[in-house]
């Protein structure tokens, strides 16, 4: 029996020294198709200059790279380690240009920086500078990403297209049945949590943020949550969460409260249930889990 498939292009973008990566990412995408794409109807294409473009003159090659395989992908992935690549007419380089392109469009990118030994030998010192004024140049836009090896960016690459396409495919069932909701996200640090506000946006979710617990009291004083997330160290404290916890449920506010910060440990868990929160994590993942089945209780 037919079934309608949905098809979605992945541009691969990366300089001369994570080559080698394409191909694992190429594997990882073979087999997200095969188990979540196919439960899901969903097919991922990868595409990469070295096999999907092809011999054309009349413009600057990265121009046409850009008419033949970016411009019309659905989504990217871009890998730097030590290496920013040969500038084109515009850009740094033409992984540069690629990227920018592709957010500039409004599409998704994922965006991963290598952080292991480099080589003595190879490295280029004027090059890795240009790649860490892009890294921070992109810290605070939500595609940002840093990993310790190939073995992390695979799996950190596997459970972001996951938790992107889980979205897309949940999203608007959930926004049908729930409606536009408001969540009060608390974090000294708010740049630290783009990627996780981009994928709840999908769910129809809108975020007011706080930078402190006096903050945040002053914004339930006058509006209404869904939903609350904290951090839990703060400038004013290393359990700034718990205060914020405390002072709230004195006030007898029953929004629901979760603790998003640097651990997920079972003792962490329960001191936070038993205080009144309704999870405690540090995954992207299980933080949608969190915030989605809250919302549908309320």
């Amino acid at each position: 029996m037919s079934t309608k498939v949905i098809v979605y292009d992945l541009l691969i973008s990366c300089p001369s020294d994570v080559m080698e990566y394409v191909e694992k990412i190429e594997n990882e995408v073979h087999r997200f198709n095969n188990f979540f794409g196919r439960s899901n109807n969903i097919v991922v294409r990868t595409r990469h200059w070295s096999r999907d473009a092809f011999s054309e003159f009349g413009k600057h090659p990265q121009e046409l790279l850009n008419t033949q395989i970016v411009d019309s992908s659905d989504l990217a992935i871009g890998v730097f380690w030590t290496r920013f690549g040969s500038p084109t007419e515009r850009y740094g380089s033409g992984t540069e240009e690629e990227i920018e392109r592709m957010i500039s469009m409004g599409k998704q990118v994922f965006l991963y920086f290598l952080d292991k030994p480099i080589i003595p030998s190879v490295f280029n010192a004027e090059q890795y500078e240009k790649v860490q004024d892009f890294m921070k140049r992109h810290k605070d836009k939500g595609v940002f990403f840093k990993i310790s090896d190939e073995k992390d960016l695979v799996i950190k690459f596997r459970e972001n297209l996951e938790l992107y396409f889980d979205g897309i495919i949940k999203g608007s069932e959930f926004k049908k049945s729930t409606g536009s909701k408001e969540i009060l996200w608390v974090d000294d640090r708010p740049e630290n949590n783009v990627y996780e506000r981009k994928l709840l946006e999908q769910y129809g979710l809108v975020f007011t943020l706080a930078l402190s617990t006096q903050q945040a009291l002053h914004c339930l004083e006058h509006s209404k949550f869904a939903l609350i997330i904290s951090d839990m160290g703060r400038k004013e404290g290393s359990r700034e969460g718990y205060i914020l916890l405390e002072s709230i449920r004195k006030k007898n506010y029953k929004t629901p409260f979760i603790i998003y910060a640097g651990s997920r440990k079972h003792e962490h868990v329960m001191e936070a249930l038993k205080r009144g929160a309704q999870g405690c994590t540090n995954n992207a993942g299980e933080l949608i889990d969190l915030v989605i089945k809250n919302l549908l209780l309320t």
